[in-house]
């Protein structure tokens, strides 16, 4: 079965397509901010921010006035974390791989690879939270791994939908 190219769809589609994918991709990159800012996007920052500022042996009087002082997260605070953030990357994931699906720039296998590699990597981020949280310091490493590669299969996804979303057609030959 052959798919429709993006840019063949109705105008409509491509509207409601492309509306999806800017909207969808402000709120990942706002959330990719708000691990910055939380993070430091280094490995003690992301220790910090899940086993809290009091276990990295800082003097909480002595911290700068832009440091946030970070709580060790509890068991139900990680539960609420991951629940929420598998559930509606799950959502936003599928949702993007439909639209990605009907593209037709790139081998049919490195499509595949786009489409399944960001639920592989949801599994390892919040699964390496509660490593990070309950067992060792070093699953900072699985984190930072599996959300650099969960963000470069999003953010391709997006582009070349868009692209293909708003390229002129070409004649088939």
């Amino acid at each position: 079965m052959t798919l429709p190219r993006l840019n063949e769809l109705p105008g409509t589609l491509r509207h409601l397509f492309t509306a999806f994918l800017v909207v969808a991709a402000a709120g990942y990159f706002l959330g990719a901010f708000f691990v910055e800012h939380t993070t430091r996007l280094e490995p003690d920052g992301v220790v910090e921010r899940f086993k809290g500022t009091e276990a990295m042996g800082y003097d909480l009087d002595e911290l700068p006035a832009d440091r946030e002082l970070q709580y060790e997260k509890s068991k139900t605070d990680i539960l609420n974390i991951t629940h929420t953030h598998v559930l509606a990357l799950a959502m936003l994931f599928l949702l993007t791989g439909i639209i990605f699906a009907f593209t037709t720039v790139l081998p049919s296998w490195l499509k595949t690879v786009f489409l399944i590699e960001p639920f592989l990597s949801i599994i390892l981020t919040f699964g390496g939270m509660w490593g990070l949280r309950y067992h060792a310091d070093w699953w900072t490493i699985v984190i930072a791994v599996s959300g650099t590669f969960m963000t470069l299969s999003f953010s391709v996804m997006v582009l070349v939908s868009l692209y293909e979303l708003w390229r002129k057609p070409v004649p088939i030959p």
